[in-house]
């Protein structure tokens, strides 16, 4: 291969290493990031470039023509971009485009199989659907109170390998070797993006780390930290909120809604609000009227007046 791939982890971080006779590129997540963006990934979205690229390696077998590999080339630069596993497809395909180029594109069919490309969105999809069972019945913090072991074991009893329902592990060579100045480590030289996916559903495995379903976003998050944690750190909304942020909003919304102080201001601000329409008060005076009432709420719920005194002064 005229390219070289390597995933491995070191400490609470997962690397990717790659390069193609170019620069050389080192990507670093968080342990399991990249496993969760691709459960969550949105591959039927790519589906059309992944079919388009398809056809372009149909049409390049009878006819030969340099200008369809190049557009092979830009599919691929673009799937990419999608997710880090992509980039071993881009490589590996690269490679075989050089090399059936060498070839003048003759007898390329095996070289270049379209469905090796084609069926990598419905593939994706399989293998999300049986992440979330597999995390379901084995690591979610909600699931049985027993051990990762014991878990697995039952989970996987028997069942068939061939059974679309269950991730079923494949064998992986992973060598041991010196990855920094200071680190020995597994390293895994991946042949697919599916074997990148394994190495990591493993060492979650064996790590035992345990999930939740985020209750903003529904979508499960590892509990690197607090086990209570009931939000991710996903961004969340145009504004760039994460699933955290939005959940202490909700809970400090919550916590206003069932603070007497709170419900007392409320009820007074809405009776004064509707002054306004009748003229009963001008806008200049409810404004400032409200600023003080806010003073007092602050008060009331810090406890250094009592509720009584609140409601007798909103009155």
């Amino acid at each position: 291969m005229a390219y070289s791939f390597k995933v491995y982890i070191s400490g609470e971080k997962e690397y990717f290493e790659y390069e193609n006779g170019q620069k050389a590129m080192k990507k670093g997540f968080a342990f399991s990031q990249s496993l969760m963006d691709l459960l969550y990934l949105d591959i039927t979205s790519y589906g059309n470039l992944f079919e388009k690229m398809g056809a372009d390696l149909r049409q390049l077998y009878s006819e030969k023509d340099a200008r369809l590999a190049d557009e092979i080339r830009k599919g691929l630069d673009a799937v990419a971009k999608k997710h880090i596993y992509f980039e071993l497809v881009r490589l590996d395909w690269l490679d075989r485009l050089e090399q059936a180029e060498d070839k003048k594109f003759e007898n390329v069919i095996d070289l270049l199989p379209y469905k090796k490309l084609t069926h990598i969105p419905s593939e994706i999809v399989t293998i999300q659907d049986q992440v979330k069972r597999l995390w379901e019945n084995v690591l979610d913090v909600l699931s049985p109170k027993e051990s990762v072991q014991k878990k697995m074991a039952d989970y996987y009893e028997g069942k068939s390998a061939n059974s679309l329902a269950i991730f079923p592990f494949q064998p992986l060579a992973v060598r041991f070797e010196r990855v920094d100045r200071k680190t020995f480590t597994e390293v895994l030289y991946p042949k697919d993006i599916y074997e990148i996916i394994d190495y990591f559903i493993r060492e979650c495995i064996m790590r035992e780390l345990s999930f939740r379903v985020c209750k903003n976003c529904g979508k499960y998050f590892p509990l690197t930290g607090h086990i209570n944690t009931e939000y991710c750190d996903r961004p969340f909304d145009s504004a760039g909120r994460t699933c955290k942020e939005i959940g202490a909003l909700r809970v400090w919304e919550k916590k206003k809604a069932e603070n007497p102080a709170f419900k007392a201001y409320s009820k007074a601000y809405k009776k004064r609000f509707a002054w306004i329409k009748y003229g009963k008060i001008t806008q200049e005076a409810f404004y400032e009227w409200s600023e003080q009432a806010r003073k007092m709420r602050e008060q009331c719920a810090n406890g250094k007046i009592s509720l009584e005194e609140f409601k007798e002064w909103l009155e």
